[in-house]
């Protein structure tokens, strides 16, 4: 992750952390994945032409050392065609969906592509031909989908600074301190329940701390419930607006009461075991628009790039509930 930043106030007479705005993280993000991509892309796109030019010279040798390392190549730009493809789901599927506009348009991403025969008449004769002519296209696809993607990143950032108010009400925090991520024990989907041992849909994540962990609010709201409910034990209920709520179960003792204002990051409860729990821990859900949906797209605001990727294997894993 980045460093901290320190900002001197004045009144104080200290130097405070600067949290980072989601503006700032989702550039960093923007920049990250594409920053990265394209490096990647500039490294194959080098060691294409240096193929290129080996196959040009040993064409008549017909060596199969030359042909393993197309093959290699051709796998490697597989790997980063399907890295730009999740890139472009997670944009379309989180991030826009973030702020209820539609997906980048399709015929966006693919302007300017389809074949074009007379640039791959250099590679007419040469015994690796085919192979060679579909390592072109798909570096050239990969260039089109990389563009598309730093514009449709330029819109989001854009939709940011116009919704601040929104920004600050939407979960984007994990719920405890899970610096080292160890600590999702259960994630979102089918799971087998603790208690009746049958696959139910865990509708949430679980987190495992000590007993007394502090729980945080993950987005600036209101209260809506902060007392004893049934299974989930003792519980807390934010409704942050614009359709989203969160709750936070399991709870050993609340430390907020129904209709107080609520910050991000501010201590609402203390991890506990109570209700229908199989061992100490959080169980957390985000709702929107009444539908519970998957967290760990809410964790955008603490995370790196690497570490968010690390959370979403960890919360695949085919866990029992706690």
């Amino acid at each position: 992750m980045g460093k901290t930043k320190y900002k001197y106030n004045p009144e104080s007479l200290r130097y405070e952390e600067v949290e980072q705005t989601f503006i700032g993280r989702l550039k960093k993000i923007s920049y990250y994945f594409v920053s990265s991509i394209v490096f990647c892309a500039i490294v194959l796109a080098v060691s294409f032409n240096g193929i290129n030019e080996y196959i040009k010279t040993e064409a008549e040798k017909d060596n199969a050392k030359v042909r393993a390392e197309l093959d290699k190549f051709y796998a490697d730009l597989e790997d980063i065609i399907a890295v730009l493809d999740n890139i472009q789901d997670r944009d379309d599927n989180i991030y826009r969906s973030i702020f209820e506009v539609k997906p980048y348009p399709e015929y966006k991403r693919k302007l300017g592509t389809g074949g074009n025969s007379v640039k791959f008449k250099k590679y007419q004769g040469l015994k690796n031909e085919s192979l060679l002519i579909d390592i072109s296209k798909k570096v050239e696809s990969i260039e089109k989908k990389l563009v598309a993607q730093s514009r449709s990143f330029d819109e989001v950032v854009e939709l940011t600074k116009t919704q601040e108010q929104m920004l600050k009400c939407i979960p984007s925090i994990q719920p405890i301190s899970n610096k080292d991520l160890k600590r999702i024990a259960s994630g979102f989907g089918m799971r087998m329940h603790p208690i009746h041992k049958i696959m139910k849909m865990h509708a949430g994540l679980d987190f495992t701390a000590p007993i007394g962990t502090e729980i945080y609010a993950t987005g600036d709201g209101v209260v809506e419930l902060a007392k004893w409910n049934g299974g989930y034990g003792r519980c807390v209920v934010i409704n942050h607006g614009f359709g989203y709520k969160t709750k936070y179960a399991h709870c050993k003792k609340l430390n907020c009461r129904k209709g107080q204002k609520i910050k991000r990051g501010e201590v609402i409860a203390f991890l506990g075991n109570t209700g229908q729990s199989s061992g100490p821990h959080l169980h957390y859900e985000v709702i929107k628009k009444n539908n519970k949906v998957n967290p760990v797209n809410y964790f955008f605001n603490d995370l790196s790039p690497q570490e968010y990727q690390k959370v979403i294997e960890l919360s695949s894993r085919p866990t029992q509930s706690m």
